[in-house]
């Protein structure tokens, strides 16, 4: 039985039906004395980290985005990642609300053919890789309210971490505690939305501890939509002295359920938005989740000139899921896997080199059973599947006057091994090697203090993964050997500019891959997805950022993405596709934000604009484009030693009915799944 603490009705207030009052009432706040003022960072003191060699902002020769949440964190639903991805260029995300699924992330295309979890963009949190050795990546386990920033690299950066680098998303948590504090808080919302959190952070002389607990629910906006998860996080970081510093990590996650509702066709879909398919209502499809993983990283600064890093991490993983057919329908999934890496960086004059490496191992044990209308029938597969990934790298920046010059390489082992303990049909074991070496260069020219040019090359590669191999076919087990790693090479051209009050990126790419690997499904099997390679695409774009602090309390932000990308060639027995869309993937995407702060009140203002895409290959269905405004309020006050933020957000406040997600090249046409329409959340935080 599945508990229900709270339930919202589903509120759709008259006067909320138009952004233009909501409008007029960000202008009215203004009329409060200015306390709170929004930060302001220079660009040129703004420092990446996810590229490993450090480097600011200005001066890096790659396209990069940092984004912080201290100032918007308390008023956000923090319901799905993708609240925290909207302002960057070049990222599109999708399946916000199948929780089942995963939200789907692209980056210049990288990642828009996955059909659930994160592929072809490496995840880190808190320098810890989240994405397996084989390319995957799920972020159910991440607890949302403590992330406070986030870097994101746009563009083929296998140099820093191998495989699956198509682009990098490197979050950071709560890690630093200055005086102990408590914190509570509680959310609602329509259909059913409730979150509950606790987050408390002490300090024992040099050592801090953070410690954090929250419950999600939601029935979900569609029939046969709804997840439960329970996360538990554990962080400590300790100094030994100004020069070195380790930091342990545990996180702790169990979702219950998260149910699929599944794709629709255009007539289901214009007859009733909210329904489930009912194949996937009669095969009881969900999935659940439990997931442990610890994690340290330890830095030394050994001299002024020299400087040590090593990171560690285990993770178990147990997954279940059932889907939508008969024949291996349901999964039972148990993978491990662990890993580490090192680094040492020496400085000498103008130079500074960095060598390392990183070393991770994964081990699958999958099995599938026959889903017999949602109970588990005979075994069909039971086979062990492994990946290893050695990577070792080189990187060196050297500046000489105004220039910056950045080369990198680096070379991946890669094994892949599957041991088929189910010999009912044959022995289907086998082995593959995946072999990889790739370089990188960049080059930075500053033009005075405030602007630079930057130009580079780099590539990726990306293996299939490990789920990508097994879904064979020909049904036998083992891998289906016929898939190819994805390669790509990477071209961009860009100016970064930054006064007292501005900032502004433009950049131009152009990417060549090889041996795309595309989603598609066969009539012979219904709701299976497989995998083949697609020969290559051409992949132009311009990617625009802009950020205007206009006042001491407001903050304008804008983001522009325009993505022509093509199949270069591509032929299969059903169709040539030379010369055709990729699809998933808008031609245009902008993202704009008002974001206020004054007497204690937080007003943020978000309009985000997705352009016309296509669900198939063949470009035979294009998916209307739509444009939605957010909304969110927040208030701080103090009452003694208690503190207290009332908040509340509206969702797509102009009731645009849009699809939150659309499922690739699907069978029978079932590539919608509906967004919400206008929906409201609020709730309290209390702090001591």
């Amino acid at each position: 039985m599945r508990y229900k603490i709270f339930k919202l009705s589903s509120i759709r207030p008259n006067f909320l039906s138009t952004p233009i009052k909501v409008l007029i009432l960000l202008c009215c706040t203004t009329i409060y004395s200015q306390v709170d003022s929004i930060q302001t960072v220079s660009i040129d003191s703004v420092i990446i980290t996810a590229t490993r060699l450090q480097e600011s902002q200005l001066a890096i020769p790659l396209s990069t985005t940092k984004l912080n949440f201290s100032e918007t964190q308390f008023i956000r639903q923090q319901l799905s990642f993708q609240e925290y991805l909207n302002e960057v260029p070049g990222l599109f995300s999708l399946n916000a609300n199948n929780y089942s699924q995963d939200l789907r992330i692209s980056l210049r295309g990288f990642g828009s053919r996955s059909a659930f979890g994160i592929r072809g963009i490496k995840l880190l949190v808190d320098g810890i890789p989240e994405t397996t050795p084989d390319g995957q990546g799920q972020l159910d386990n991440l607890n949302l309210g403590i992330i406070e920033d986030i870097e994101v690299i746009r563009g083929p950066s296998a140099t820093l971490y191998g495989n699956a680098s198509g682009g990098i998303i490197s979050i950071r948590t709560m890690n630093t505690v200055k005086k102990p504090f408590f914190e509570g808080d509680i959310s609602i919302g329509n259909y059913g939305f409730q979150k509950y959190q606790i987050l408390h952070g002490f300090r024992r002389n040099n050592t801090s501890f953070i410690l954090q607990g929250n419950y999600t629910n939601t029935d979900g906006y569609r029939d046969q939509s709804g997840f439960s998860n329970y996360n538990f996080d554990a962080k400590m970081a300790h100094r030994f002295s100004e020069n070195s510093k380790l930091n342990l990590l545990l996180n702790y996650t169990n979702s219950p359920y998260a149910e699929d509702a599944g794709g629709l066709t255009l007539d289901e879909l214009n007859a009733n938005r909210r329904q489930a398919r009912q194949r996937n209502v009669d095969f009881k499809t969900e999935e659940s989740v439990e997931q442990l993983k610890i994690g340290s990283s330890y830095e030394l600064n050994i001299d002024q000139k020299s400087n040590f890093s090593t990171y560690g991490f285990f993770a178990s993983r147990n997954f279940k899921g059932k889907l939508p057919f008969e024949f291996g329908g349901v999964i039972d999934l148990q993978r491990n896997y662990f890993g580490n890496g090192s680094s040492f960086e020496f400085k000498t004059g103008e130079n500074r080199l960095q060598v390392g490496y990183d070393w991770a191992i994964q081990n699958d044990n999958r099995k599938r059973f026959r889903n017999l209308n949602g109970e588990q029938g005979n075994m069909t597969l039971d086979q062990l599947e492994q990946f290893s990934n050695l990577g070792i790298y080189l990187l060196d920046h050297w500046t000489l006057d105004k220039l910056l010059i950045r080369v990198g390489v680096r070379y991946d082992i890669n094994k892949l091994e599957a041991v088929d303990d189910f010999l009912n049909n044959g022995d289907a074991s086998g082995e593959i090697k995946l072999n990889a070496f790739n370089p990188s260069v960049g080059v930075t020219y500053r033009l005075n203090s405030k602007q630079s040019l930057f130009t580079g090359f780099s590539t990726s590669f990306e293996t299939p993964a490990l789920s990508e191999l097994s879904a064979d076919p020909t049904g036998t087990g083992g891998f289906n050997e016929e898939l190819e790693a994805q390669k790509a090479r990477n071209f961009e051209l860009g100016i970064k500019s930054k006064n007292e009050n501005q900032s502004f990126e433009a950049v131009v790419f152009y990417i060549k891959t090889d041996d795309d690997l595309v989603p598609y499904e066969l009539a012979q099997f219904p709701d299976r997805t497989f995998y083949r390679n697609a020969g290559s695409t051409k992949r132009k774009g311009l990617e625009l950022s802009y950020i205007n602090d206009l006042s001491n309390n407001l903050r304008l932000s804008a983001a522009y993405t325009y993505s022509h990308f093509r199949y270069d060639s591509y032929e299969i027995p059903s169709g040539n596709f030379e010369g055709n869309d990729l699809p998933g993937i808008p031609d245009h995407k902008a993202n704009a934000s008002l974001l206020y702060r004054d007497n204690g009140f937080t007003i943020r203002l978000e309009g985000n604009y997705i352009g016309d895409l296509y669900a198939n290959d063949a470009n035979s269905t294009e998916v209307n484009g739509y444009a939605i405004v957010n909304l969110n309020l927040g208030y701080k006050t103090q009452i003694g030693s208690l503190g207290l933020s009332p908040f509340l957000g509206i969702n797509n406040l102009t009731d645009t009915k849009y699809n939150d997600n659309i499922r690739i090249n699907a069978f029978g046409a079932r590539y919608y799944e509906a967004a919400p329409g206008i929906n409201i959340f609020g709730g309290l935080r209390m702090q001591l």
